[in-house]
């Protein structure tokens, strides 16, 4: 199909898209925000559009010659007062833009700009404040207001978390092709192998401070930390690198079907990730990953502080265990050998793997 160019009057939420697409999804999002406004009045500050369609950089799928949006649709919602927000209306115009979109629609929860001022140097919080579209309200709501927090200066620890989140997807997609339970979606297995190999070259971007929000030209940023750091990778991560790129641009191209041998291999990379950013993290020389399992640090001193142990102790009694350590500590030294990186037992597997993805939904 035959791209034309986009005009530059109009608002790109897919730079890999033709202007028809964009169009279609600039009046879809101009309806939502309307809405939107309607069902909150003056108590909306501002309405903004995260996550790849904020950037411009969504997803493009082409089914049967059409192009359709293929990621989820995130919302940011900024409100003057964060009580008597029209839950239930917000619901309805959730799920009739599901239907009209064809795509998942999330609105956060509520926040005001003074949390807004708040914020922490995290990888939500800086790609979203380098990377959005406001719908409604002021223009730079967000890049008035929150703190600077360069996407090259986050935090190792930003990496520690990024690839615990995508090893997670991959753990319940190995969870899926063993038959332990359904897939959530068709595509589910697809899209958490191709998000999980984009991680590895996203951590190391960030622990080593080459990290940037736009996805495109990452994978030079990626060449050239490779060739200047030369870390102890064994396998083409570059290749990898830019067939995940590919598919999150265009996520119908690449002809993968993952199955169980691909989910391991790619477990196997991860692995060689994880140790080596933690290594450089923590400037630990962990010679394995059994050792690195068996290391009883604290990955996040800061949510392990004595305000925080009340809170950590409610959260472990959800899931049966008596600790004021918060609860990802564990997590951390659980999924490589999950993940089959290390000795574990294997017959309990399945409802380790389920008790480990239950704790992560909740702390993620």
């Amino acid at each position: 199909m035959a791209v034309k160019p986009i005009p530059d009057t109009l608002l790109r939420y897919a730079r890999h898209g033709s202007a028809e697409f964009n169009a279609r999804m600039h009046a879809w999002l101009t309806g939502l925000a309307a809405e939107v406004r309607g069902a909150l009045g003056e108590n909306l500050t501002a309405l903004v559009l995260g996550g790849g369609y904020g950037r411009g950089e969504g997803g493009v799928l082409c089914v049967a010659g059409e192009e359709r949006p293929y990621n989820d649709l995130d919302f940011l919602l900024v409100v003057r007062r964060k009580g008597g927000i029209p839950t239930a209306a917000l619901e309805a115009i959730r799920h009739k833009y599901e239907r009209l979109i064809g795509i998942q629609v999330d609105f956060s929860r509520p926040l005001t700009v003074e949390e807004i001022r708040q914020w922490r140097p995290t990888l939500m919080w800086s790609d979203l404040l380098h990377g959005h579209s406001v719908l409604d309200g002021p223009a730079d709501i967000l890049t008035a207001n929150a703190p600077a927090m360069p996407s090259d200066r986050l935090p190792p620890i930003e990496a520690t978390r990024l690839l615990l989140n995508r090893g997670a997807g991959l753990l319940w997609s190995l969870r899926v092709v063993r038959e332990c339970e359904s897939a959530p979606d068709e595509d589910f297995v697809r899209r958490n192998y191709f998000k999980c190999a984009l991680s590895l070259g996203d951590a190391l971007l960030i622990v080593y401070g080459r990290f940037a929000t736009p996805y495109t030209g990452r994978d030079q940023l990626l060449a050239g930390l490779l060739a200047e750091f030369q870390p102890a990778i064994s396998f083409d991560l570059p290749e990898l690198y830019s067939g995940a790129l590919a598919f999150k641009f265009r996520p119908g191209q690449p002809v993968l079907q993952p199955d169980e041998p691909d989910l391991k291999r790619l477990a196997t990379q991860w692995g060689e990730v994880w140790l080596h950013i933690e290594r450089r993290r923590a400037c630990r020389p962990w010679p394995t990953m059994a050792d690195y399992v068996r290391a009883n640090d604290l990955r996040e001193p800061e949510q392990n502080i004595l305000r925080h142990w009340p809170r950590n102790l409610v959260r472990n009694r959800q899931s049966g265990v008596w600790s004021v350590r918060y609860p990802r500590e564990r997590l951390y030294r659980e999924l490589p050998a999950l993940l089959g990186l290390c000795a574990s037992d294997r017959s309990r597997w399945s409802a380790d793997s389920e008790r480990f993805l239950a704790i992560w939904k909740r702390v993620n």
